[in-house]
């Protein structure tokens, strides 16, 4: 089995030449949330608690201004704050958030920490990267509000305590709170404003209903007005149903509205003076005695399903009917005042009048027609997921044995299609889940977590991915079915993966592998070994990700998988890179890219014409990595994969930062920022300023590097991204050291250090030791320079990292130099340079033949360091990285001058001021 991995880790740096590559045009910038739903139609009364509510508001404090809204069901508290905030909306330009707490809803409250997920994703903040803790997630939501101007709308709270973590810590924010109880411990510990909504006055409740049903009606009949008023308890929710009923009834009078509502519940009718909840349901009862048939039976039926909102297809299939006979039933319902169009095609279903269709649903419905209709809407959600499933991930197997592949990719407009219906639908698909899984229709549920999960996963919805699938575990587990368990298990392990929480991901792995081959599902089991070797290249474990990815590979050639096969030969291909083995993953990266073009699949070409592209780099051929990352590029963007596009653009942004190009540069990473914030991937966003960061850093620009880098860190600590978190320390870490500011440099290069040895990672664990014994060296610490150098050098023995090797002793040959320890320099420069002949590394072996020259020119060997220099400067000129071409002229120059050979000096200074001010010229800088 296959799944959605799309997984590219640049290690160092990149690339060059002359080429015309054309960026896309500027995205438009993303517009802020505008979550408010529909304002009420015919909104009247309240005046002085808008007035109160605009007065608030317009105040300015050190804190953010906190408003609840308190009182009965029904009397309005949410038409209140919903109408205010479209009234305010201009006044909160960074956008409007509105949350529903459930607080009193049969489902119950959502927990702080779901609510949170909610908001945090509105803002931009991947599900991938939510932290799992309560209080990470508030320090979160309180960062990526910190000087926004937002109005947040939270509909239905419990309690006080459900409301504290959703409180921003900024000023600039107002945070409007209804419920029904009064929030005291938020008035006395936060210092809200409490306002208690009462009924509304009789005047009030004539002008309502005037605006729903008619003003010349209410005016023609004020005595029976006045008495329906007094029916409904001046409760807005039942004014409005009643009024409703009116409405569509143009030729029945007040009067006789009054008398049918007093002939339906008497009791009720007669204790609705005194009891306004009594009047809702009289209310509803009215307007639902007054329904025909046919809708009766659909609002009945459409209190069955728990989810926020419903579009007329679902409808249809509840209901057992087409879509367009179901908009037509909803459209009457909300002409009826018992649902409420939210715009989008969307209906939405009040939590009281959800009760009361279910309470109907109950006395009028038998057992067996209501679990036919639930089944029904839960086989259309099922189907419709596994269709449109088909189009984000078509060569993965799914739990029903089926293999998904069209013979071409699918337009990109129709997977757009699809990935739009599912993001409207990820809410509903969710607690669906739940639902069926409380019922345990168990097959139903686990087959439902699997149609979802490739969407949860494209779109790094890890958490709700994690909660639906522990679902269709249970169920699996009740009914002893080895198939969905498996299925489960290793979907599981791929989310922990995701997550970074490797031991858990190989924990679910061994139960995964250990199903299949019970099973002799050699399908399954190739899957779960490729997903094992994708954990272990995490944790950097390269030897052990080799020998299972080639255990993937020997099964999946054995059963034919094409498309498996090319996925795993990726994974190879990543695992040498990581040994330095560059000509052997360019063999299994060249195997899968003929594959990707034999089964036509250019997604998959892309991606590994990307890791092709690294495997270029790490050879030091900076023009074939060119090459291959923009064909991966125009792949990309043909086929309109934005999320690849952004991965690719970083990757070309680096290497021409490598190659000197650093304006080109820019404008690259600029770009992969630009399209990670559309698509709301803030885990991207976050390697992306960690790049612009080292490219602003290459032109001198160090307080802007270091902005853009402190900026990643923030992004990437909030994620809990521990790798990208040591990565933006470095790129700081070298801000610092080049501006001078050791100390500075020195802490965050330990910090990064640390972070390291904690996940594991040996690599990165040699690099920042690296980074960390320059910083010594320039501030002159020979002493601590060499220890450092010394402990990468031993890391990288130890990995079998041949180019790590090489840098590591590129430093300490400077570290000895300095020291005037010429000779031995030497010697350990000429070992680094057999290394870097050993990989194949052009772009190490051009830095240390220019730093030969200079050692053996202070060893008076002047004819010596003439053949390295040279070496040095054709090698530069053929791989096209020009600021090291300048840098071997210059030395050069000098080693003319000793020989005596001014021609020679002359020619060669000439040369490089050429090509400096040709680069200067590209850079923009006098």
């Amino acid at each position: 089995m296959t799944t959605l991995f799309g997984e590219v880790n640049a290690n160092g740096d990149l690339v060059s030449g002359d080429k015309h590559v054309h960026l896309a045009p500027p995205q438009e910038a993303e517009s802020p949330p505008r979550q408010l739903p529909l304002d009420v139609p015919g909104f009247t009364g309240r005046r002085d608690v808008l007035d109160r509510l605009d007065a608030l508001v317009a105040g300015e404090g050190p804190a953010p201004a906190i408003i609840t809204l308190t009182g009965m069901p029904g009397i309005g508290k949410t038409a209140l704050a919903v109408h205010w905030a479209h009234l305010v909306a201009d006044h909160f330009p960074d956008g409007q958030l509105f949350l529903d707490l459930r607080g009193y809803s049969k489902r119950g409250p959502i927990s702080p920490r779901e609510a949170l997920g909610q908001a945090l994703r509105t803002l931009r903040v991947p599900s991938s990267r939510l932290p799992v803790e309560e209080d990470e997630l508030a320090a979160l939501y309180r960062s990526r509000l910190a000087g926004e101007r937002v109005l947040i709308v939270l509909d239905d709270a419990a309690s006080a305590q459900q409301v504290y973590p959703l409180l921003p810590g900024t000023s600039s924010c107002v945070v409007v709170v209804t419920a029904r109880r009064k929030l005291t411990a938020l008035v006395a510990r936060w210092g809200a404003r409490a306002m208690a909504l009462d009924l509304l006055s009789p005047g009030e409740a004539r002008d309502l209903v005037g605006e729903v049903a008619g003003r010349e009606r209410t005016q023609r009949e004020p005595a029976a007005t006045a008495e329906l008023v007094q029916m409904c308890a001046r409760l807005p929710l039942a004014l409005r149903v009643a009024a409703a009923n009116l409405a569509t009834r143009p030729h029945q009078s007040v009067a006789d509205t009054v008398n049918a509502l007093a002939e339906g519940d008497r009791l009720a009718t007669l204790a609705a003076g005194e009891d306004p909840g009594e009047a809702v349901g009289a209310a509803f009862d009215l307007s639902y005695r007054t329904l025909a048939p046919e809708r009766r039976r659909a609002f009945r039926l459409l209190g069955l399903f728990e989810g926020s909102n419903v579009a007329p297809a679902a409808v249809g299939a509840l209901l057992g009917t087409t879509p367009e006979a179901a908009r037509r039933l909803l459209d009457d319902l909300e002409t009826a005042g018992l649902v409420q169009a939210i715009g989008g095609d969307r209906y939405h279903l009040h939590e009281l009048l959800r009760e009361y269709a279910q309470g109907r649903a109950l006395k009028e419905d038998s057992n067996v027609v209501r679990t036919a209709a639930v089944q029904r809407l839960s086989m259309w959600y099922l189907t419709t997921a596994q269709q449109a499933g088909r189009f984000l991930d078509r060569y993965r197997r799914t739990i029903r044995q089926e293999l998904t592949a069209p013979p071409v990719d699918p337009d990109p407009a129709e997977r757009a299609r699809h990935l739009e219906w599912f993001a409207a639908e990820q809410q509903n698909l969710t607690e669906l889940v739940r639902q069926v899984a409380r019922l345990h229709w168990d097959q139903l549920t686990w087959e439902l977590s699997d149609a979802v999960y490739d969407f949860f996963e494209l779109r790094r919805y890890c958490h709700e991915n994690l909660e639906v699938h522990r679902f269709g575990l249970e169920a699996a587990q009740r009914v002893s079915n080895p198939l969905a368990r498996f299925f489960m298990h290793h979907h599981i392990s791929v989310i922990y993966r995701e997550l970074g929480q490797t031991q858990e991901a190989l924990l679910e792995a061994a139960t995964a592998l250990q199903l299949s081959v019970q099973m002799e599902d050699r399908y399954g089991e190739a899957a779960v070994l490729d997903n094992m070797a994708r954990t272990h290249l995490q944790l950097s474990d390269y030897r052990m990700a080799l020998d299972l990815g080639k255990q993937a590979l020997d099964i999946r050639r054995e059963i034919s998988d094409r498309h498996a096969e090319a996925t795993t030969l990726d994974t190879l291909a990543r695992g040498y890179q990581g040994l330095s083995k560059y000509d052997r993953a360019y063999e299994c990266a060249a195997d899968a890219l003929e594959i990707r073009k034999e089964i036509e699949d250019l997604r998959g070409e892309a991606e590994t014409l990307d890791n092709m592209a690294r495997i270029y780099y790490g050879w030091g051929r900076m023009r074939e990595s060119q090459d291959s990352t923009e064909q991966a590029l125009k792949i990309r963007r043909e086929i309109g994969d934005r999320h690849g596009e952004g991965e690719t653009l970083a990757f070309l942004g680096f290497l021409y930062m490598r190659i000197g190009r650093h304006l080109k540069a820019r404008a690259y990473a600029e770009e992969a920022l630009r399209i990670r914030r559309k698509i709301t991937d803030r885990q991207g966003e976050g390697h992306a300023l960690v790049y612009l960061s080292t490219i602003r850093r290459r032109l001198g620009w160090f307080e802007e590097a270091v902005k853009a880098g402190l900026e990643a860190l923030d992004i990437l600590q909030e994620l809990r991204d521990r790798h990208g978190e040591a990565e933006a320390l470095d790129s700081i870490s070298r801000c610092y050291r080049r501006m001078g500011v050791y100390e500075r440099a020195r802490e965050d290069a330990n910090r990064s250090l640390i972070i390291r040895r904690s996940i594991g990672d040996r690599h990165g664990e040699a690099n920042t030791l690296n980074a960390l014994g320059l910083i010594e060296l320039n501030a002159g610490r020979l002493g601590l320079a060499r220890q450092a150098a010394k402990r990468s050098l031993r890391l990288c023995h130890m990995i079998n990292d041949k180019r790590g090797i090489a840098g590591s002793l590129d430093l300490l040959s400077k570290v000895y130099l300095r020291a005037g320890l010429a000779e031995k320099a030497l010697r350990t420069a000429e070992r680094g340079l057999s290394l870097e002949e050993d990989v194949g590394h052009s772009y190490g072996k051009v830095v240390t033949l220019r730093n030969l020259g200079e050692i053996l020119l202070l060893l008076h060997r002047p004819a010596d360091a003439m053949v390295r220099v040279r070496m040095a400067r054709d090698l530069a000129a053929q791989i096209g990285v020009q600021h090291e071409e300048i840098k071997a002229l210059r030395v050069l120059a000098r080693v003319c001058d000793v020989l005596a050979d001014p021609a020679a000096a002359s020619a060669a200074r000439t040369k490089a001021d050429s090509l400096d001010r040709q680069l200067k010229h590209l850079l923009g800088t006098p």
